[in-house]
């Protein structure tokens, strides 16, 4: 018997139907009966894309499967549906090599994965999924572009709440709701008293299928759009052409409580090595650290402030030891080195990315000034600013990479030394989570599978961001 995982994933359902994704197991099913193929685990990805970068809960649970030795192949409607991302189809292709996973096959047919043309062919078809989703975004964004301009809403996306799917059409039952939201905030009651509100009452979400947490509230009390406000790139920057459901007065309190509420606000200090590195492997939610009795865990919380499912816990002390010692571990490997030898690593261009900033921010800001005093029109603006724009996601992305290279270099190659330091008074907590987070992305959790008191390992699986 061949065992087989089928995968299946669709980036947006907009009914919640989940009848694409019933498509797909039905061609997966059919391709695996023509080869006399046991489907014996199913993955599904629902609403998420393969292109975003986002974690994937299904598809992270069937790369821990195959790598427990679990299946002889896998089946997906298209390769596309795994992945478009060639550095994640990577990290599949590693994963069915260690197993011994040569059989791959789609509707459109088959891949053997375990030779070298079969692999050539699989990383041409990731390659050009990604040039093609990358030509699709643009695409959007130039239309996005293009109806900001004219002071309309962007048409992709989820529904907003409030609003019907073309984000023009007000929904009068929501639009009551937010105005009772609107009321109990500005009368003093608290973002998380609204979301148990919310809860309280039945009331859905745009999706109607999550729970109303704390940062969704937040969100939606902040937006410009319930006050027909357009934003761009998180910026009011003028009317748009759909009915408000508030004033631009209740508009302008609600930033000014909210903007008040985060200044007041301060940092504990951190208590925990991986504090906002856990995620759940089961629903892809940032797992929280906490107390435990006399120790410490992380728990995927569910609740108004959280909204995770609350199945995925993982013993705090035995995984932050775990991925210090991997941390410091890789950090003296020769191909990190190597790999980050072939990053660019130009002090000189920091500085000139530094002071690219600074000028468009200052010409960005000049521009927002000529608007308000009404001596360019809406058009105007935007087009000069759409290049500003531009240079500054493209300058703070970049300054963003050499800044987290230029960290991590001067620990590589010295993960002997930092492990012998490592528990003395001088290494901070703090110290130990800049050397852990300049090279740990994040650290991926699936659900145990069995009760123990010990650290199951196969259940951790950190993402190096080199």
């Amino acid at each position: 018997m061949i065992r087989t995982a089928m995968y299946a994933r669709i980036s947006q359902d907009r009914h919640g139907d989940g009848l694409s994704i019933e498509r797909q197991r039905a061609d997966c099913e059919k391709v695996a009966a023509d080869r006399q193929w046991a489907i014996t685990g199913e993955y599904v990805d629902n609403d998420i894309s393969a292109y975003s970068g986002k974690l994937r809960p299904g598809f992270e649970a069937m790369l821990a499967d195959i790598e427990a030795g679990q299946f002889d192949a896998v089946v997906a409607y298209h390769q596309d549906r795994l992945t478009r991302r060639p550095a994640e189809f990577e990290t599949f292709l590693a994963t069915c090599q260690r197993a011994g996973v040569k059989l791959f096959a789609t509707a459109r047919g088959d891949t053997n994965i375990g030779e070298g043309d079969g692999i050539m062919t699989a990383r041409i078809y990731a390659a050009v999924a990604a040039n093609q989703s990358d030509a699709a975004s643009r695409r959007i964004k130039r239309k996005n572009e293009e109806r900001a301009a004219a002071g309309m809403p962007h048409v992709t996306g989820q529904r907003a709440y409030g609003y019907e799917l073309d984000k023009m059409t007000v929904v009068e039952s929501e639009a009551i709701v937010i105005r009772k939201l609107v009321s109990k905030f500005l009368a003093g009651d608290s973002l998380i008293s609204l979301a148990r509100w919310l809860q309280a009452e039945g009331i859905k979400t745009a999706t109607g299928k999550h729970e109303w947490r704390v940062p969704t509230v937040r969100n939606l009390l902040w937006t410009g759009r319930i006050a027909g406000l357009l934003e761009r790139n998180g910026e009011l920057v003028g009317p748009g052409k759909w009915p408000a459901i508030i004033t631009v007065a209740q508009h302008e309190q609600i930033r000014h409580r909210l903007t008040q509420n985060a200044q007041t606000k301060r940092r504990s200090p951190r208590r925990y090595l991986l504090a906002g590195k856990v995620y759940c492997g089961a629903c892809g939610t940032k797992m929280v650290s906490s107390p435990d009795g006399d120790r410490t865990r992380y728990g995927c919380r569910k609740g108004p402030d959280h909204g995770g499912c609350n199945k995925v816990f993982i013993a705090g002390g035995a995984l932050d030891d775990l991925i210090a010692d991997a941390v410091l571990t890789r950090l003296d490997a020769p191909e990190l080195a190597k790999a980050l030898a072939e990053q660019p690593d130009d002090d000189a261009e920091a500085v000139a990315l530094t002071r690219q900033i600074v000028a468009d921010t200052e010409h960005k800001n000049q521009l927002a000034q000529a608007f308000g005093q009404r001596l360019i029109d809406q058009s105007d603006w935007f087009n000069a600013l759409k290049p500003i724009v531009e240079r500054l996601e493209v300058a703070k992305m970049r300054l963003g990479r050499l800044n987290s290279h230029n960290g991590l270099a001067q620990h590589v190659g010295n993960g002997a030394k930092l492990r012998e330091a490592w528990t003395t008074p001088e290494m901070t907590l703090q110290t130990q989570a800049a050397i852990v987070a300049s090279i740990l992305d994040r650290v991926i959790i699936l659900p145990a599978t069995q009760r123990s008191n010990r650290l199951d390992v196969s259940r951790v699986r950190p993402v190096w961001s080199l």
